[in-house]
């Protein structure tokens, strides 16, 4: 449970300030006023546990999220104070006198309310209050249009404001996704929240870190795309076994796609399984060039061409009874000396020798 400790030295009835009525009240959204009033009313009977966040939702009819977002605004308003201590723990101090109103700040609040499993609920007298009163909420929708190259419904409006105010990404991030998106022909903006969800997931909360997924995902795409599969999502398991061949076992994007252009060739439904047969067996020969893999393919062709000429013997040489008047047909074969040879050959080829 979330507690407020209250704290006003007023008398024990309700009194609302007129400077509130006169020059906020006005402006304000009704769910914020609401907040206001009913918070107001408790803190003048506050009880040793303090107020039950969540018991003021279940009177007001309202979203966690949404009546600390009204406070925050409040808070920027310099109504009130309204402090995290820690989780599930703030306190709350109403002002006595009219604030200033050049101390009042002009920037929206960065949200730290914790993120639900769902989207919140928008009304769309909120998102009309934001795109009047915020630059930046304005600036976004203004560049999302030019992105998807279409005007914003009020569907497409309250899922943008979503990634600032319920998933908290900062506004050159909610760029950037926007931007990332459709540079890869996704304009759909279910499509566009999926993918911003998954990014806070992993934690991605900066431009900077979004950059490193894009060119990470880039190379696990064209991966995919050489085995001959379309798709825009990864499994965690796909993402597992091709971040171990270029995280574990340093790989350049050339040989993997190398070992999945053999891949194709060799099998009828190319799979990540077969790769890593391959890239594995590479890694533990330490093959680090292209050259090596051809080096080891020579080897390979000779050890099967020395297998198919030892394993024919023509069956006219053989006598159907040996004695001291025929003579039997055979190979003369050392096979321990060939594969020192053959052991000697590949060291001098990835050692950078003929």
């Amino acid at each position: 449970m979330a507690y407020i400790k209250a704290k006003c030295s007023s008398p024990a009835f309700v009194q609302v300030p007129s400077w509130f009525i006169t020059d906020y009240m006005p402006k304000a959204l009704g769910g914020y006023i609401k907040v206001y009033l009913y918070l107001l009313t408790l803190s003048k009977e506050p009880n040793e546990n303090g107020i039950c966040l969540e018991e003021v939702c279940k009177k007001l009819d309202m979203l966690y999220s949404e009546v600390l977002q009204a406070l925050k605004y409040w808070n920027q308003e310099k109504v009130l104070t309204f402090t995290e201590n820690a989780d599930d723990d703030f306190e709350l101090v109403f002002a006595s006198e009219a604030p200033s109103r050049a101390a009042a700040q002009k920037k929206l609040p960065i949200s730290k309310t914790i993120i639900q499993q769902t989207r919140p609920e928008y009304r769309t007298d909120e998102i009309n209050y934001y795109t009047q009163n915020s630059p930046d909420v304005t600036k976004l929708f203004k560049i999302a249009e030019q992105y998807l190259g279409r005007l914003l419904t009020i569907s497409d409006q309250k899922i943008l404001f979503s990634f600032y105010d319920w998933l908290h990404m900062p506004f050159d991030l909610i760029e950037f996704l926007i931007e990332y998106c459709t540079s890869n022909n996704h304009r759909a903006m279910h499509y566009i929240e999926k993918v911003a969800i998954s990014w806070v997931d992993e934690g991605i909360m900066t431009v900077e870190q979004a950059k490193a997924k894009t060119v990470s995902d880039k190379r696990y795409f064209q991966i995919l795309s050489a085995l001959g599969t379309s798709k825009s999502t990864l499994t965690p398991a796909e993402k597992k076994c091709m971040s171990k061949w270029l995280d574990t076992y340093q790989f350049h994007l050339d040989i993997i796609l190398e070992a999945c252009r053999k891949t194709v060739m060799q099998t009828n439904k190319p799979s990540l399984n077969y790769v890593d047969s391959i890239l594995t067996s590479w890694f533990n020969e330490k093959v680090k060039t292209l050259d090596d893999i051809k080096a080891l393919d020579k080897v390979h062709e000779s050890k099967k061409l020395l297998s198919e000429s030892s394993s024919k013997v023509p069956l006219s040489s053989v006598p159907n009874k040996v004695s001291k008047f025929n003579n039997m047909y055979s190979h003369d074969w050392d096979f321990d000396e060939i594969e020192k040879l053959e052991r000697a050959y590949i060291e001098r080829k990835l050692n950078g020798g003929n």
